[in-house]
């Protein structure tokens, strides 16, 4: 089926390698998330589109599912982007003795990272009741960004997420809810 619409393909590429797409809305609901940026992508059957892929067209979009048509297409549920975010890590620097320098601080590990982030409010509480009381920021992004999980022994503090100018603290990291991506639940940081 999708070789049958070649009028509608979409120049993209997946995580960096070229190919084509059929791009849809994914909902025409009345919602700011149906509206800007739930989409649908349909991919040839010899795609390399995975979940948690990594989709450029102009826009850049992350897979969110993905499954087999009856035609054997890759049928997508996909999310537009909204941030680009860095990742920070509390950590120290050395000097080529391995002396320390200065006092442990956050150090850039990940920048330009592709993001789709939700502000927690009211009526997410209410869809969603596994937020934790202290989140008020969701990010969705891909799980090959070095971000850690807060209780991970090797960190001296939980990592930052920094948007907008502002930094977040890590308080929770999901990685079962959609396959190759995590949601990440960020508080304010006050350190």
């Amino acid at each position: 089926m999708f070789h049958d619409f070649s009028h509608r393909h979409t120049p993209c590429t997946v995580n960096g390698l070229p190919e084509a797409v059929i791009l849809s809305r994914g909902s025409s609901g009345s919602s700011q998330f149906g509206r800007e940026s739930d989409y649908i992508g349909r991919f040839a059957p010899e795609s390399s589109v995975v979940s948690g892929a990594l989709i450029e067209t102009g826009e850049t979009f992350l897979v969110c599912s993905q499954r087999p048509t009856p035609e054997r297409d890759k049928y997508c549920g996909m999310v537009k982007t909204n941030m680009i975010v860095k990742i920070q890590r509390y950590s120290q620097k050395y000097d080529g003795n391995y002396n320390p320098i200065g006092d442990p601080d956050f150090l850039d590990i990940e920048t330009g990272v592709h993001s789709f982030v939700r502000y927690v409010n009211g009526q997410l509480r209410q869809e969603d009741p596994g937020l934790l009381p202290t989140s008020t920021h969701l990010v969705r992004l891909q799980n090959t960004v070095d971000v850690r999980r807060p209780d991970d022994p090797k960190l001296l503090k939980p990592d930052r997420i920094v948007f907008n100018g502002r930094p977040y603290q890590v308080d929770d990291i999901n990685d079962i809810q959609f396959p190759g991506l995590y949601q990440i639940q960020l508080s304010e940081d006050m350190r």
